[in-house]
């Protein structure tokens, strides 16, 4: 795929997507809203686009040009069987019994999920794809890093004959939760394990492998509401791994933390070029990465709205052209 020349000098305008499992149904409708005000593929509106766990299939069904309505429909039709319909579990007894589904082995197949990628993006590869695009994952077996690239710079050309679901796949394949992925001889899991926001990823990728100077990007960040997240049940100095474990808040600590602080280095680099778009952790939400329950669904969708309904459109309007 030839894609368009970026502009030199710019402005380069890059968008970054957070993970957050089913979280990213706040970030899905936030781009489903950004896409119908421009009335056309948002994907069309980046020079690169960049996206980690859900954030990463989000930023690849961009790079493929599906609506971003679909994707929203998707989460909401889809969601219960990819994740759990199941509330956050209440009481000692009942958040063991959830913290055991994922002891002996991940605790969800993946099979929903892929099917729904594979419905969505067929066979098509990496290099198929119409705009760039970068997803990070690692590989679990030599742990190291990994960022899965279109074949738009020279470092990046290995990738193109990689499919597209299976990098999606190995995108969302957040330990615990689902199988790491095979792609060729090696074995890869989510990319969130180092880069919840890929925010440092792109700017980089544009700056090193692209060779645009990092005072030409515009940079627009979205995140999964997890912006300043407190445990529900408050914390305690001496707590297990119960504690950590039950209601994911080892996982939305780890969210929450790495998003606060790249978003914090992106403002310091970038400056006024940098927006970042996310919504505060609501308290006593019941909300969780794989709680895809209709409250769930009508509380991520509203805080998006909110989300949306508060942003300046004429600054939105410099971010995505």
């Amino acid at each position: 795929m030839a894609y368009p020349p970026i502009k030199n000098p710019g402005p380069v305008r890059a968008l970054a997507l957070s993970g957050g499992g089913f979280l990213g149904l706040y970030t899905a409708v936030v781009l489903a809203g950004l896409e119908e005000r421009i009335g056309e593929p948002l994907g069309r509106r980046f020079d690169l686009l960049a996206g980690t766990s859900i954030g990463g299939l989000l930023a690849l069904a961009l790079a493929y040009e599906v609506p971003m309505a679909r994707l929203v429909t998707l989460f909401m039709e889809q969601g219960p069987a990819v994740f759990s319909s199941r509330e956050l579990p209440q009481g000692a007894l009942s958040r063991l019994v959830d913290l055991s589904r994922s002891v002996m082995g991940p605790k969800y197949s993946g099979k929903a999920l892929r099917d729904a990628l594979r419905n969505e993006l067929g066979e098509q590869r990496l290099e198929d794809a119409r705009h760039r695009v970068i997803v990070p994952a690692v590989d679990v077996r030599d742990c190291q890093t990994k960022v899965f690239k279109t074949p738009h710079a020279a470092a990046s050309l290995g990738d193109g004959a990689s499919s597209a679901v299976d990098v999606a796949m190995a995108a969302c394949a957040a330990p615990a939760y689902f199988p790491s992925v095979r792609i060729g001889r090696r074995i890869y899991a989510d990319g969130g394990l180092f880069a919840v926001a890929p925010d440092q990823l792109a700017l980089h990728e544009l700056e090193h492998f692209i060779g645009v100077p990092g005072e030409h990007v515009l940079m627009l960040s979205i995140g999964t509401a997890v912006a300043h997240y407190r445990p529900s049940g408050g914390v305690r100095e001496d707590a297990g791994a119960v504690g950590w474990l039950s209601d994911g808040r080892l996982v939305l600590t780890m969210l929450s933390a790495q998003q606060q602080h790249v978003q914090a280095m992106l403002e310091d680099r970038l400056g006024s070029r940098y927006l970042r778009l996310d919504a505060d952790w609501p308290a006593s939400a019941g909300l969780g990465i794989d709680v895809a329950t209709p409250a769930a669904i009508d509380l991520l969708g509203a805080l998006a709205q909110k989300t949306l309904n508060n942003t300046d459109t004429a600054l939105l309007q410099e971010f995505i052209g």
